[in-house]
């Protein structure tokens, strides 16, 4: 008996619907070029909300390619968004005909995707207040119980394209997107299917989201009337998160997979590790040892050491402790060359977008990889002595390797990616 042999795993296509813009190429354009999407919600009242900002899409702005009649009617709003980053992958990785029908059989392949809320605000709230203010029989859609779940967006993905193969629908908070990406990942890795599509997607314009958040203290309230100075990850002065949404998502393949079809790649996804920090539900651990150990972890995985990593694209939200627990870890895990190496965070483009951050996030990755590029962190004026790292402040150009991608949330959740170029493959 032979023993099982790892397959290595690539990118092949990418798909984002965010606040920058509703494509992948448009949004890494505007965050090379220091724009953000973060501005003042029209549904947030003064009156309750301190907070008035979020980075929203605008749904005029979402193609809608995919779904189509009664299809489109009943889909929630977070199932809308990843549908249609999805697509934009698989014709990004030139799977998909002219008509958007797959060219190649894809029954084998799966979805691995993530969501923190779902359809739950957008879709169950407004059921939920009918039911309890109408007098009488109550009326509840037929197709209530297919809109608002956490899996019918994956679900709606492989109907779409005939994936019959594995399915996961993952919540880990703010770990979330790159925990479904490294779902996909070990997927492929491990022989379970030769492709994969992987990411997560929220949305967030329901106000008690933020209001939620608002309660934890979370939020940034300092910057209602200057929206693109809100969000500042590792500034001296930074002072919360701005939410965001959207959706990322991913075409992961087995390299003799994509190969065999003339695929074009993008990098390399070497490693992948999830750890939990066991401390406390909502504050990291001040020294980072959790979020470490998933970094150290991924590099195992990946057959790798500190000394391979070139950048780090961190989860970086803007609060004071979670920030400074971050650089702890990098410290902890890359050891002397964590304050050096080059160190972005992009949440001041478009905002923390819960599950669908990291997705977002990989995915700008994966355009750092392919063109050797680190995007700015923006508003990055006042850099924190304790945090004591090399922050990027401009798009400049480097010499990457292998970077590593870091994802936290609540509950302790840590994920990390390893992504390496596929020329030094």
């Amino acid at each position: 008996m032979h023993a099982f042999q790892p397959r290595r795993v690539v990118v092949t296509g990418v798909g984002v619907v965010s606040s920058l813009a509703t494509s992948a190429r448009e949004t890494w354009s505007k965050l090379l070029a220091g724009e953000t999407g973060i501005r003042r919600a029209d549904n947030l009242d003064p009156a309750k909300h301190k907070c008035l900002l979020r980075a929203d899409v605008n749904d005029d702005d979402i193609p809608q390619r995919f779904l189509k009649g009664k299809e489109l009617r009943n889909a929630s709003r977070y199932t809308r968004m990843a549908m249609e980053a999805a697509g934009e992958a698989m014709i990004d990785a030139g799977l998909l005909n002219d008509d958007l029908t797959p060219n190649i059989d894809l029954t084998a392949a799966g979805v691995a995707a993530g969501t923190c809320i779902g359809g739950t605000y957008d879709d169950m709230l407004p059921v939920h207040s009918q039911y309890v203010e109408k007098d009488g029989s109550p009326r509840v859609p037929p197709h209530l119980h297919v809109m608002f779940p956490h899996n019918i967006g994956g679900y709606t993905i492989q109907k779409q394209f005939g994936m019959q193969g594995p399915t996961s629908t993952v919540v880990t908070a703010c770990a979330t997107g790159s925990q479904a990406i490294g779902d996909g990942f070990n997927a492929v890795k491990y022989g379970k299917a030769p492709l994969m599509i992987a990411g997560a997607m929220e949305s967030t314009q329901h106000p008690l989201f933020a209001l939620g958040f608002e309660a934890m203290r979370a939020l940034c309230t300092d910057s209602n009337d200057h929206p693109d100075k809100a969000s500042r990850p590792f500034n001296a002065d930074r002072a919360g998160f701005i939410l965001g949404e959207g959706a990322g998502m991913l075409v992961l393949e087995e390299l003799e997979h994509a190969q065999a079809r003339g695929a074009r790649i993008y990098c390399e996804i070497a490693g992948f590790a999830t750890s939990n920090d066991a401390y406390h539900p909502i504050a990291p651990q001040p020294d980072g040892i959790g979020a470490a150990k998933a970094i150290t972890d991924a590099l195992a995985d990946a057959g790798m050491s500190a000394e391979d990593i070139d950048h780090v694209n961190a989860h970086a939200a803007s609060t004071p402790a979670g920030d400074l627990a971050e650089a702890n870890a990098i410290r902890r895990a890359l050891g002397e060359r964590g304050n050096s190496i080059p160190v972005t965070s992009v949440k001041g483009a478009f905002g923390h977008a819960m599950a669908a951050s990291g997705a977002l996030e990989t995915a700008m990755a994966v355009f750092t990889m392919h063109e050797q590029v680190i995007p700015p962190t923006r508003n990055q004026t006042d850099p924190d002595p304790e945090v004591g790292l090399n922050v990027v402040t401009e798009a400049q150009p480097a010499e990457i390797r292998a970077m590593t991608k870091h994802s936290f949330g609540l509950g302790g959740q840590n994920a990390v990616l390893i992504l390496k170029r596929w020329d030094a493959a």
